[in-house]
């Protein structure tokens, strides 16, 4: 799959996941049961991932 994005799409999706990234490390923080930390983790997880795609992709 390929995605172009201009250089202002590419850093307003970056700052939405950030945003998003920090809110789950919170809730992950504040969760006792166990199952939903583990689907935290999970997501957290991709959305590292995916930050860390979109920081690498070249700049159109």
């Amino acid at each position: 799959m390929s995605l172009d994005l201009s250089d202002a799409e590419r850093n307003l999706l970056l700052e939405i996941l950030d945003e998003r990234h920090t809110s789950m490390l919170h809730e992950l923080h504040h969760t006792d049961t166990y199952e939903y930390k583990q689907i935290l983790r999970e997501k957290i997880d991709l959305l590292e991932k995916l930050r860390q795609k979109l920081r690498a992709a070249p700049v159109n």
